[in-house]
């Protein structure tokens, strides 16, 4: 956005913090999502679209272009679309979606959780019907399709289509090996990986350290739980205590484990282990793939 600068310096000005706890009770010690210039769907079209043509492409993906990672957290999207086309991949960004009805959902605001899924599944079924898979760099995001709109729109043929081709962006790189096609330049570092609750729920955590160990990484899988986030949980001032309590246990694990750097797939939970102190926010594990890229 144009007015990402003045967004971003507002809530910096004295008294703001104190005054939106009070008001919207976020917790005034949490640091808050920043706003790009650029989006990813920008980005994307500033590059000139894909540069894998479609008639030579070894697949089809569209990647879902999630609230943070389009407005605020573009460089893991940007990592996703050069990953995936350095496996042969056709990308692009689908047209006509909504976000994806997670915060609604996971509020209990039903009826803007279903009002999303239908617009969502009424956009990328045609796509699906033509063969086209639908890619993630948001954990919950991708769960929110597979798992959640089946039961938001329990009739709904296309809905249970949309789900089936609905993929994390790394669990779509191991599943189809799609991985095997790309050279790696065998980085030297290992890697500490937490985990997202949500993946964990579905058995689908895994698929990460399989493509990063492919890559060339040394990886730690911890044995963690919820890193204390959950959503907007974190954010607010009245569970910023107990979130912290939470995050701890995961700070003693990842302090515990030889992993020269942590990677996280959810934007919640590199949130949290950015705000520790003196800690600097971990990336997602797709751009650690993309680092590894021999280019």
């Amino acid at each position: 956005s144009r007015f990402a600068p003045v967004s971003n310096w507002l809530p910096k000005l004295p008294g703001v913090r104190a005054a939106m706890e009070k008001t919207v009770g976020v917790a005034r010690e949490r640091e808050l999502p920043q706003f790009t210039s650029e989006s990813l769907e920008e980005w994307f079209d500033a590059r000139g679209g894909a540069a894998v043509p479609l008639a030579e492409a070894e697949a089809k993906v569209l990647l879902f272009p999630d609230t943070y990672t389009n407005y605020s957290h573009p460089r893991p999207g940007k990592a996703a679309v050069l990953v995936l086309e350095a496996a042969g991949v056709h990308v692009t960004i689908p047209d006509g979606v909504a976000s994806s009805g997670r915060p609604a959902y996971s509020k209990g605001l039903l009826d803007v959780a279903s009002e999303r899924a239908r617009t969502n599944v009424e956009a990328l079924d045609p796509h699906v019907r033509d063969g086209w898979v639908v890619a993630f760099v948001e954990p919950s995001d991708a769960v929110m399709f597979q798992d959640e709109y089946l039961d938001l729109l329990p009739d709904s043929e296309a809905a249970s289509r949309v789900a089936e081709s609905a993929y994390g962006v790394l669990e779509h790189l191991d599943r189809h090996r799609l991985d095997g096609k790309i050279d790696f330049a065998a980085p030297d570092r290992s890697l500490t990986y937490h985990g997202h609750c949500n993946q964990k729920a579905l058995g689908k955590d895994h698929h990460a350290v399989g493509v990063l160990r492919r890559a060339g990484y040394d990886v730690d899988p911890l044995d963690s739980g919820c890193c204390g986030m959950a959503g907007s949980f974190g954010y607010e001032a009245e569970h910023y205590d107990l979130s912290q309590a939470i995050g701890r246990i995961l700070f003693d694990r990842i302090d515990a484990s030889d992993g020269e750097r942590v990677v996280a797939p959810g934007t919640s939970c590199r949130t949290q282990l950015g705000d520790r102190s003196g800690a600097s926010r971990p990336r997602h594990p797709i751009e650690a793939v993309a680092v590894a890229l021999d280019r």
